[in-house]
């Protein structure tokens, strides 16, 4: 066991001894497990590109991998996440024999309006900076590779030129398409065939390394090759290939010690992937969320699942003049709430404020009706952004405007917020997109839930731009289409962390006035739970005083209504 293990990492490792000692005690093999820094776990975990399935003398009992696989194969039920799914949908598109899941007759989603953007990632190619280095540094770490440091060097070398023309561009997020513009498409792609050369070169020189005799140091060898073609077919697929149904962007982050970079090519529609991976082939896919349906239907999320496409005709069938076969019926089904919503929750939407926008001013404004319901309610608040600018803005106002312990996300992981939250009665929590669902805080303790704003989607991401243009291509809207449904979904997400039981009770604060100017925002207030309504603070404070009748213990600020223009 132990030369097998240097075998595979034949350069010094101190905490080798550790992982072997871990090996004889654990169940899983899964590296949550370790309560050790473990930095060369990739030289020995079970991956895509080392793993030798049954040629691996490890095969049986030994692996960890295959064991849970033999397990799940004899379940009735195997409960596994979105993006392991969909990686085991796509693994089957390419006729993989040897795919991450057993055999299914039917599948049932969770959280299925997350479906969508899960499986753009399952199907697209993401080349980050990083990618190339580590590889890199794995190799040049080895004793037993003939490979000069030169060598490897000239490969980080074009790599680290190719990602410095995407990190200097001035945005975030852009299109291909931009940078091509600014530094000539011609310049780039050569850029990117030369990388691509290198790493063919890289990939000659392993497979020509003396193996002889030594099983272990070939199959190392053949899972670097592996992931060199990966990489290498992920830059030929970036800068070689065109499609009319995906669209190539870029990300980075500043501010970081290490700068990061990452090239996307991206599907703008996965509805044929639905249809032909589960609609057209499973039995029954069942698909379940709070927030499914939108405008009372689930016509948005069928179109973006493809599940209204029609079932196509076999190739035998010769009935031209024949109509074409209607859409796989679909089961629909939207239950009301257990929770009684009239009596345990108020929604207030001011109609003073201006439109929403990016100036000081109406940050002002905005930090100020913020402060005046955290006073109604005594604190115990969600305050929802829709951006991390408008947060520091209004954090910036309101820290020495309330007696209240302000929590911001960003200050400290998701579960220490939320765990401060539950734990000081005095604390109000700020945050975005991830605290928008799935964070459950039951009782008194949550009270109020603040949304600054609808929630639309930033449009002019790559992603949303790209979306919204295949839309008007094929001569619809992308503001009924996509983007009201989209914020529609969000907004019940965000209405949901009030009441999570029978006995919570609380006020829900959209802070938004185009609900009430504007003809889209009936749409918005139709569909959430009914419940009683407000423009004014002060029905805040006589609805909180209905569940907090003073005792000597719990108390209210009163607040002066502001002034209205």
């Amino acid at each position: 066991e132990l030369d097998h293990a240097q075998a595979m990492l034949p350069f010094e490792d101190l905490a080798l001894n550790k992982i072997l000692e871990w090996v004889k005690i654990t169940q899983t093999g899964d590296f949550a497990e370790l309560d050790f820094n473990f930095p060369e776990w990739g030289e020995i975990c079970c991956n895509g590109d080392t793993c030798k399935g049954v040629e691996c003398p490890y095969y049986g009992d030994d692996c960890f991998y295959y064991k849970h696989k033999r397990q799940a194969a004899s379940a009735d039920i195997v409960i596994v996440n979105h993006a392991l799914f969909f990686a085991d949908l796509a693994l089957r598109e390419m006729a993989v024999r040897d795919t991450l899941l057993p055999k299914y007759g039917a599948v049932i989603f969770d959280e299925a309006h997350h479906l969508e953007d899960v499986a753009i990632d399952s199907y697209g190619v993401e080349l980050a900076n990083y990618q190339v280095p580590k590889l890199l540094g794995r190799i040049k770490k080895r004793r037993d590779i003939a490979i000069t440091a030169a060598e490897l060097q000239y490969v980080d070398t074009l790599n680290a030129s190719l990602f410095e023309i995407f990190n200097r561009f001035p945005k975030t997020e852009y299109f291909f398409e931009e940078v091509f513009e600014a530094e000539g498409r011609v310049r780039i792609e050569d850029k990117a065939t030369e990388l691509i050369n290198s790493l063919d070169g890289l990939k000659t020189q392993l497979t020509e390394q003396d193996t002889e005799g030594n099983p272990e140091f070939k199959t190392r060898l053949e899972g670097y090759c592996n992931i060199i073609a990966r990489i290498r077919s992920e830059l030929y697929a970036l800068f070689c290939i065109e499609s009319s149904n995906e669209f190539r962007w870029a990300e980075k982050q500043s501010g970081t010690k290490f700068p990061f970079c990452c090239l996307h090519l991206t599907p703008t529609n996965i509805s044929e992937v639905f249809k032909a991976g589960l609609w057209d082939v499973v039995d029954s896919v069942i698909c379940t969320s709070a927030t499914l349906s939108n405008s009372g239907t689930f016509c948005y999320i069928k179109n973006r699942l493809g599940a209204d496409l029609v079932i196509e005709k076999e190739d035998d069938d010769d009935s031209e003049n024949e109509p074409p076969p209607p859409p796989r019926p679909v089961a629909e089904l939207i239950l009301g709430s257990p929770f009684d919503f009239m009596t345990q929750s108020l929604l207030y939407v001011p109609d003073d404020l201006d439109p929403p926008s990016g100036s000081d001013d109406y940050a002002d404004a905005l930090a100020d009706k913020m402060r005046d319901i955290l006073h109604a309610t005594n604190g115990r608040a969600f305050m929802l952004f829709t951006s991390y600018r408008m947060m520091h803005a209004v954090m910036e106002r309101l820290a020495d405007a309330v007696p209240f312990r302000l929590l911001m996300q960003g200050d400290m992981s998701n579960e220490r917020l939320i765990s401060e939250f539950r734990e000081d009665p005095n604390a109000c929590l700020m945050g975005v997109h991830s605290f928008w669902e799935g964070v459950d805080v039951k009782g008194e303790r949550l009270s109020c839930v603040i949304i600054d704003k609808l929630p639309f989607s930033v449009p002019d991401t790559p992603t949303n731009k790209a979306r919204c243009e295949s839309i008007e291509a094929r001569g619809g809207n992308w503001f009924t289409e996509y983007a009201i449904p989209q914020a529609q979904i969000r907004l019940k997400q965000g209405f949901g962390r009030l009441i999570r039981t029978k006995t919570d009770y609380g006020v829900v604060a959209i802070l938004d006035s185009r609900i009430h100017t504007k003809r889209y925002g009936r749409e918005f207030i139709k569909y959430l739970p009914r419940c009683k309504g407000t423009k004014t603070v002060s029905k805040i404070r006589e609805f909180m005083a209905a569940f907090e009748p003073y005792d000597g213990l719990n108390f209210t600020i009163e607040m002066p209504e502001p002034d209205k223009k």
